[in-house]
């Protein structure tokens, strides 16, 4: 059984965190400037310090961090869709069985508490330093002022932040959907 329709939406939501900030390192991926930061740049900063998958799906225009997050994505969305509780066909040897209870659980709250505490630091961060309760950020290489980096902290809060909430309430979804039989149900329309 799948998470309830509210369950869904509010993942979707935290998950459209994930846009900004992946837009972003995607135009600088494929050669644009944006945030005053030029593709090249940002190109020149992959090549001289990422690994060499880094370089290598870059030289492509992909960029291994929005990667990374679209797996956060895919297992976010099968933790409150049906299609998430068994191997689909294509997974060698185990295709067809359910998927145990814990192998999407525990990555889903390791990952989820850990990115979303630290999403949820960088979008308080973001208000304080506008104010002036902390200072503006210092702009790093590759940017070239505070604004700028300012808008990508505040992207990366959002997409961390989101990505990370749209983990936990899907791992809460799912725990609360399983019984201790190992069957789904929908016991509690919240679920």
């Amino acid at each position: 059984m799948a998470a309830s329709s509210r369950v869904r939406v509010v993942v979707w939501l935290l998950l459209c965190g994930l846009v900004p900030w992946a837009v972003v390192k995607s135009v600088w991926t494929l050669g644009g400037d944006v945030l005053g930061v030029t593709g090249q740049t940002w190109r020149r900063g992959i090549e001289s310090d990422g690994g060499a998958v880094y370089r290598a799906l870059a030289a492509v225009g992909v960029d291994l961090t929005v990667v990374a997050a679209l797996l956060g994505v895919f297992l976010a969305l099968g933790l409150v869709y049906r299609w998430g509780r068994v191997f689909p066909r294509w997974v060698p040897l185990v295709a067809g069985r359910r998927v145990p209870a814990l192998l999407p659980l525990v990555p889903a709250w390791g990952v989820g508490v850990c990115l979303g505490g630290y999403g949820i630091v960088l979008l308080v961060m973001v208000p304080l330093s506008l104010v002036g309760v902390i200072p503006p950020f210092a702009p790093p290489a590759p940017f070239t002022s505070s604004g700028d980096v300012t808008w990508m902290i505040l992207f990366g809060g959002l997409a961390f932040g989101g990505l990370g909430c749209a983990l936990v309430v899907g791992a809460w979804s799912y725990g609360r959907r399983k019984d201790r039989g190992g069957s789904y149900e929908g016991r509690r329309a919240g679920a």
